[in-house]
């Protein structure tokens, strides 16, 4: 779990930099009550699997014997995209109850095919032990095809990620910041300098180095603010999103017998598992410079259950 400490540096780097270089004193409070408590996924050196068991991003995967290779509907071989030790994530899980991971295992990540249309097809496996573990390739070409990725150690870092783009507060900015610097445009969005500050600040402290490839419990990359609609409405209902907040809520009401709170509290509770970032050093390309996103209830992540997800990409 995040240390007390470390949330308190953070937060204050965090205040000091939006009052400071970014002129955003005035909203700091509404941006910070609003960050997320989270996992920073860096890329370390090279790994050239000296050693199994070890956190690990691109290349090969690190099995266990009895362990089959996913595989595809149609039995092509699954993409690997991960493996995460848990030993490596338990002293930065987070502790605003959003995340709560196993203490130890193995948690790895596949994919299918990855295009515009979701859900993708992807295995998340949970392995309770890291003994007995061998570097295993797949049997013949996967199905992203293309140059194998490049295996990297993972540095692993505390996070505290600010709303992004589609889901900041925009009404709280323009009501707690300075309404001379805000103005609509025709199409009635905020514009202005404070809306513009904050979109960089977002920028810059959310990506603050290039050797970042992902992160879990965070925010995820979007035009609007219903990824977990989408997460769910797969999860709970096995539908396709047809892209209206209102009508999924309205499914997912009459899902929970009518228990409209409950389906608030369900897509609050529904997780950001993991998110990939497009990274040359690594090999990872989702679209035009996309992200990776698996979703995941937080119900099934404190059962340690992860059969039950949901895979997307966005891309802009």
């Amino acid at each position: 779990m995040i240390k007390p400490e470390q949330c308190e540096r953070l937060t204050r780097k965090a205040r000091k930099t939006l009052e400071e270089e970014y002129g955003l004193g005035a909203v700091a409070d509404l941006v910070l009550n609003a960050g997320r408590w989270g996992i920073r996924l860096d890329v370390s050196t090279p790994d050239e699997y000296r050693r199994t068991g070890n956190s690990r991003v691109g290349g090969h995967p690190d099995l266990p014997d009895d362990l089959d290779w996913p595989l595809t509907k149609v039995g092509v071989p699954m993409t690997f995209l991960a493996q995460l030790n848990m030993v490596d994530l338990s002293p930065y899980t987070p502790n605003d109850g959003r995340g709560t991971l196993p203490e130890r295992g193995m948690l790895y990540f596949f994919i299918g095919s990855v295009d515009a249309a979701y859900p993708i097809e992807h295995r998340v496996i949970y392995e309770p032990s890291t003994h007995n573990l061998v570097n295993r390739k797949p049997d013949g070409v996967t199905a992203l095809g293309g140059e194998p990725t490049v295996a990297h150690a993972v540095t692993v870092l505390p996070n505290l990620e600010v709303p992004t783009f589609a889901y900041i507060d925009v009404a709280g900015l323009n009501e707690q910041g300075s309404a001379s610097e805000i103005t609509s445009n025709e199409e009635g969005t905020l514009a202005g300098s404070l809306f513009d500050r904050y979109r960089a600040f977002e920028s810059d402290w959310n990506h603050p180095s290039p050797l970042n490839w992902g992160g879990m419990f965070g925010y995820p990359d979007g035009q609007h603010p219903d990824a977990e609609h989408q997460a769910l409405s797969y999860i709970e209902l096995g539908e396709v999103y047809g892209g209206s907040e209102q009508e999924c809520v309205k499914k997912l009401t009459a899902h929970y017998d009518g228990d409209e709170e409950r389906t608030w509290e369900e897509l609050s509770d529904t997780l950001l598992l993991l998110k990939i970032d497009t990274h040359d050093a690594i090999g990872f390309q989702w679209l035009d410079c996309g992200e990776l996103q698996f979703f995941i209830r937080s119900a099934d992540l404190e059962d340690e259950q992860f059969d039950h997800t949901c895979c997307s990409i966005y891309s802009s």
